[in-house]
């Protein structure tokens, strides 16, 4: 005799197991085409737009992190992005206010489907491969943005945003290094 709880328990724990395995799988996917198309982005209603978008995907995955961790260091590195992407969306408004080549009104106030979908796994994800799915979402999202960053500066057509660009490509380089030391620090 089989007991059927036990076998549709085990059935939902390996359908949740390869789903989140698919979703990791589409969030490094969009991570490759985000950082191919960071490294051309060299026009300023593009690079306003990616760089609104990966501040807004910051603090969103990181107030999830908050919530949802259990562990110090990635709390702690959690609101350090919160704390750092909000100051870096502001000083990104002051610069689109005083850019001759963009609008406010390129500034998007919402995600990109890729980056939804990210918060959409990140949400998803079981308890006990939440802090190494959110480091790794991290690690993708600070290579993209340094990235965008690095690109901006160094090809942009806007002095004032390749200001911007310079003035805050070494912190998302700093959470780019400490994403990837708690990653590999992570117990598995």
């Amino acid at each position: 005799m089989t007991d059927h709880t036990t076998t549709g328990t085990n059935r939902t724990q390996e359908a949740g197991g390869v789903k989140h395995t698919l979703n990791k799988a589409v969030d490094a996917a969009g991570g490759m085409v985000g950082r191919a198309g960071a490294a051309t982005t060299d026009k300023a209603p593009d690079f306003v737009e990616s760089a609104a978008i990966s501040d807004m995907y910051e603090i969103q995955s990181s107030r999830i992190a908050l919530d949802r961790t259990q562990n110090p260091a990635v709390r702690e590195a959690a609101q350090k992005m919160i704390d750092d992407h909000t100051d870096s969306s502001a000083k990104l408004e002051t610069a689109v206010q005083q850019s001759p080549k963009v609008e406010t009104s390129n500034v998007p106030n919402e995600l990109d489907k890729r980056r939804e979908k990210m918060i959409e796994h990140l949400r998803e994800a079981p308890a006990d491969a939440f802090d190494r799915t959110y480091l790794k979402q991290q690690v993708m999202a600070h290579e993209e943005a340094t990235k965008l960053m690095h690109t901006y500066r160094d090809d942009g057509d806007c002095q004032v945003l390749r200001s911007f660009a310079t003035e805050v490509s070494p912190v998302i380089e700093s959470h780019l290094d400490h994403m990837k030391r708690l990653e590999t620090n992570m117990p598995r």
